[in-house]
């Protein structure tokens, strides 16, 4: 069932000659390429905003990696020396697990699908267009 406004419209559509007709379909699809880049923008920026907020804290998960490492190697050097060890052990364990807390937490901030309201609208968009062209 059709609203008055789409009536209207459509008379109004039918009464233009086919190069205004033309006219009228490239402006709209010029409006229309307008908008979906202003949403892709905007959604770009917003996973950009995640996937660096995330690579800080991959980063920092390496790093703290790379220092439990480092202090899970002084221990088996102190191996020998029992009282030494055991401080130098824990400590590289207590580094390795938050080390592994903050990689966990980055990999879950990634962007897991680019842009997923740019391509629903733009499948919309196609549908659309496809029963119109119908």
């Amino acid at each position: 069932m059709e609203h008055e406004s789409e009536r209207l419209e459509r008379r109004q559509l039918e009464s233009l000659s086919t190069a205004e007709l033309i006219r009228h379909a490239i402006e709209e699809a010029r409006l229309l390429a307008r908008a979906e880049v202003l949403h892709a923008k905007k959604e770009m920026q917003e996973e950009l905003k995640a996937a660096r907020s995330s690579g800080v804290l991959l980063g920092a998960g390496a790093v703290l990696g790379l220092m439990a490492l480092a202090a899970l190697l002084v221990t088996v050097g102190l191996a020998l020396p029992i009282a030494e060890w055991l401080g130098v052990l824990l400590v590289g364990a207590f580094l390795l697990l938050l080390s592994g807390g903050l990689a966990f937490a980055g990999i879950k901030r990634l962007p897991k699908k680019p842009l997923p309201h740019t391509q629903d609208r733009l499948k919309t968009d196609i549908a659309r267009t496809r029963e119109t062209l119908q």
